[in-house]
């Protein structure tokens, strides 16, 4: 983005009074109004004054770097100060590490002082369009800014601008907590600090470390390996599935039918309930007691765990012989990335359900018509949508129910193309009708109603499919090609099925 030196002058300093006199005006007629509004317009309202307050982030970036071109700190005090971030903080009340926030993310998304007309694109270009147009606040750019300079040794331009454009539209579109995510899979992705420890490092920090008794309660610290880790997550979530007691198919999902409880399902949302650390020792003791009352221990026979992993099968069958190869890392329920290694430990005691899927990500050769999804159908669904289907939602798979996009009554038929999965609350709001879904190209995409987004864009979970979307991107940035290209040619379209959105 190419920004032009402009004179500023005091008309537009005293334009700041005039701004800050109408808004403080705005907000005592708002604080004291705001009930008379109707929802549509308190929904209008919050939008805006978000939108407002994205600008005003970027104006704090904005002033924080001109008090330090200006030099501030040596030139407006009688003692100066140490340095600029030190001014802001006796100037304005703001926090040390606020001041430096602000001043680091000013480096980087705006230009270095020009000379006389000329004109230079900040070092973030994109983010920097995104934080000037008010499109993003400050912390998000703040966690976009730092996860780049995180991985810059690590990583190639293409790959840093590959990333700072995906997490720049991710963005706009997700909240900060879904960003965060990204971002930290982006990292993990581009950086994996070379090498895996050996399993003689891995074996030497593993274990269980009691901690002692303190005040009644007994402390331990569990250091586990990623496929020790997927087998007791995988234990412990059972008993922190909120819908555990009052599914009536337990395990198959349910039906298309109303739900008796349609409300927030996170635990401990009542005093009476316990909080989800209590529920996932209370799943992990579970585990431990039928495993003592049979006659199973210590045998190494029997049913296993139903541990999920997804991973493509060249990349099963491979050795681990090319490490500098990114991106080959398999994929397990709760969002975790596990090595090739690690899921072939997984594989050498388990059985393997192969699954066909394509370039997107949509399983295209397993079905069997009935009106409940049975478990292989369920499965196939995990393997596809990994979580909650719906747009940013962050509830795992086993906590999710399996819908008919098109519902039974109505013709539709239980098949991948016709199944989604949804947590309990996401699945209450589809039944409700504000929020629609469909299958386009075999993958779920959801329409918003119009008091949310006018435009009735339809919109995907990249919450669980960020790993291909950033092997998209790295893809591009490298061929300069568009890697969906290739993947179509693979995929299947079902009937009544259009092209998805960009």
């Amino acid at each position: 983005m190419a920004v032009a030196v402009l004179e500023p002058t005091m008309e537009d300093v005293s334009l700041l009074g005039g701004l800050r006199s109408d808004l403080l005006g705005f907000v005592q007629q708002f604080e004291s109004s705001y009930l008379t509004l109707s929802p549509q317009e308190a929904a209008a309202a919050l939008v805006e004054v978000e939108q407002l307050s994205k600008l005003v982030d970027h104006l704090q970036t904005v002033a924080a770097r001109a008090a330090e071109d200006h030099q501030l700190a040596t030139t407006d005090a009688l003692d100066p100060y140490k340095n600029t971030a030190e001014y802001l903080r006796a100037k304005i009340g703001i926090s040390r590490t606020e001041a430096n926030r602000r001043l680091r993310l000013g480096h980087d998304v705006l230009p270095e002082l020009p000379g006389p007309g000329a004109a230079l694109t900040p070092p973030l270009g994109v983010l920097a369009e995104a934080t000037s147009a008010g499109a993003l606040s400050s912390r998000a750019a703040t966690i976009i800014r730092n996860a780049v300079h995180r991985v810059s040794p690590a990583a190639t331009r293409p790959e840093l601008d590959a990333m700072e454009e995906h997490l720049v539209r991710q963005a706009v579109e997700s909240d900060e907590d879904v960003l965060r995510a990204l971002a930290q899979r982006w990292e993990d992705i581009i950086d994996q600090d070379g090498t895996e420890p050996t399993d003689k490092i891995l074996r030497a920090r593993q274990g269980v470390f009691l901690r002692g008794r303190r005040h009644g309660l007994h402390f331990m610290e569990i250091g586990a390996t990623d496929e020790q880790y997927e087998h007791l997550i995988t234990v412990m979530n059972t008993a922190t599935n909120p819908r555990a007691q009052n599914t009536a198919h337990k395990g198959t999902g349910t039906t298309d039918g109303k739900l008796t409880n349609g409300g927030d399902n996170d635990a401990g949302s009542s005093p009476d309930e316990p909080t989800r650390e209590q529920s996932l020792l209370d799943g992990l003791v579970s585990a431990c007691r039928i495993a003592l009352a049979g006659d199973g221990l210590p045998a190494t026979g029997g049913h296993r765990p139903q541990v999920m992993v997804t991973i493509n099968y060249r990349d099963l069958l491979n050795d681990m012989s090319d490490l500098a190869d990114r991106g080959h890392d398999g994929h397990s329920v709760f969002a975790q990335q596990l090595s090739a290694r690690s899921i072939r430990k997984l594989a050498c005691d388990a059985g393997i359900l192969p699954l066909i899927l394509g370039g997107e990500g949509q399983v295209l050769d397993i079905g069997r018509t009935q009106r409940l999804f049975p478990p292989h159908l369920r499965r196939a669904l995990v393997a596809r949508d990994k979580g909650c289907a719906f747009p940013d939602c962050t509830t795992p798979a086993t906590w999710c129910e399996a819908h008919h996009t098109i519902p039974w009554a109505t013709g539709g038929t239980t098949t991948i193309n016709h199944g989604v999965l949804l947590c309990s609350w996401h699945h209450h709001q589809i039944h409700q009708g504000n929020w629609t879904v469909e299958s386009i190209n075999g993958i779920p995409w959801f329409t918003p109603p119009k008091y949310l987004d006018p435009h009735q864009t339809p919109k995907r979970n990249r919450y669980w499919q960020v790993e291909q979307a950033i092997h998209n991107h790295l893809a591009r940035s490298n061929t300069g090609t568009d890697s969906n290209t290739h993947a179509s040619t693979h995929t299947h379209t079902g009937t009544g099925e259009r092209a998805a959105p960009p």
